[in-house]
């Protein structure tokens, strides 16, 4: 989130330089020849439109793509348990 709180200091007129290019690397990893999400890493969520936006204006990554899915309801698992799962697009 380092990145977008940098953003938001400039769209909010804190701080007169814009932000360089967007960088995700501090918050994933290349496993098995794909790029993950790093355990604990410090991120938010945007939609496919803000980060195509974003991405058009300020460059940088690498893309990383999050899908989260609910796991069908079992009576002997925790409520509200989520997967989180992460993949990367081509940019």
């Amino acid at each position: 989130m380092q990145w977008f709180r940098e953003w938001e200091s400039f769209v909010k007129g804190k701080d007169n330089e814009p932000p360089g290019p967007i960088d995700n690397s501090k918050i994933c990893v290349m496993k098995g020849g794909h790029i993950q999400l790093k355990q604990g890493a410090d991120y938010g969520q945007i939609s496919e439109e803000t980060w195509q936006y974003l991405l058009g204006i300020y460059g940088g990554g690498p893309e990383i793509a999050v899908r989260q899915t609910v796991a069908p309801a079992d009576p002997d698992s925790l409520h509200g348990e989520r997967k989180i799962e992460a993949e990367t697009r081509a940019l």
